[in-house]
């Protein structure tokens, strides 16, 4: 639309042109222009200090901490030194303790036995020494023979023995009532007594190596244990029978005596209580000791 159209008062962009009336009687705008330069902003905690002094108060300001700081330590050092001179430890004013002297180790000598000496004091008394006055005479050569040794008792296989008890001389084994005992016999007793103490010895009837006694007055009868007590049986020929009757020598007191073993019960041996003989669980030095001699 031309402009000479347009309605009163109706401007294109808000502008009027230089030549319309209307822009004869209008004041001319008014343009922005730089304030005037104001001071700088003061510095918190330094009031009349502004940014424009910033370089110069900075290195003022460093200068005064510096110098409080040397202030401080000198105050702190006065301090330290009058109470040092107090009597104070030295660690307090900065000082490193001395280090403590080395440990020394201390020998205590032991107590003679025949001195009452202070404890820990060494002997004063020097041992003597002692010399031969004289060079010993030269011994012989002499032969010695030694002692025969004890020839050691045992049972022989066809022999007709006694067996006396080494503790108590005089006492036998013997049968009575076909029981198995002892009691004391002597030489000149009854002869029966002296016949029921009186025993070949046998090939053992249970082990080769072991023995049977057989009774000289019942031939055919042995010594046996049977509810491990010891009696006199005719033998039945049974395995049971002979292994009862079959007894193993022991040796003990260095060959001087023997002790009869259960050739069936290896732990068991012939021991005396009461008078009478059992199979009893112990050991061959606590069995019942024997020495073989002539019936």
């Amino acid at each position: 639309m031309p402009e000479e159209d347009s309605p009163e008062g109706l401007r294109v962009g808000g502008w009027l042109p230089p030549y319309s009336p209307e822009a004869m009687f209008r004041k001319a705008p008014i343009r922005p222009t730089t304030p005037a330069a104001f001071p700088p902003a003061p510095i918190p905690g330094f009031p009349g200090w502004n940014r424009r002094s910033r370089p110069f108060r900075r290195r003022a300001a460093l200068v005064a901490v510096a110098v409080a700081t040397l202030g401080v330590a000198g105050v702190t050092a006065g301090s330290l030194g009058s109470a040092q001179k107090k009597g104070d430890p030295e660690f307090l004013a900065g000082g490193v303790p001395p280090a403590p002297p080395v440990a020394q180790t201390v020998v205590i000598a032991p107590i003679p036995s025949s001195s009452p000496s202070t404890f820990g004091s060494a002997p004063t008394t020097t041992p003597l020494r002692y010399r031969p006055t004289s060079k010993p005479a030269p011994s012989k050569n002499r032969t010695t023979t030694p002692a025969p040794s004890p020839t050691a008792v045992t049972l022989r296989v066809g022999t007709t023995v006694a067996l006396t008890l080494a503790d108590q001389p005089g006492y036998r084994v013997r049968h009575r009532n076909f029981l198995g005992r002892t009691d004391a016999i002597g030489t000149s007793g009854n002869p029966g007594d002296r016949a029921d103490s009186s025993f070949t010895v046998r090939i053992g009837l249970g082990n080769s190596g072991c023995v049977s006694l057989e009774s000289v007055n019942y031939p055919g009868y042995f010594l046996r244990h049977q509810n491990f007590e010891i009696k006199l049986n005719r033998r039945d020929r049974s395995d049971l029978f002979d292994q009862d009757a079959t007894f193993c020598p022991v040796a003990i007191r260095s060959g001087a005596a023997l002790t009869l073993r259960g050739n069936n019960y290896p732990k068991r041996f012939v021991t005396e209580s009461g008078g009478r003989l059992y199979l009893r669980e112990t050991t061959a030095e606590r069995a019942l000791a024997l020495v073989p001699g002539p019936a």
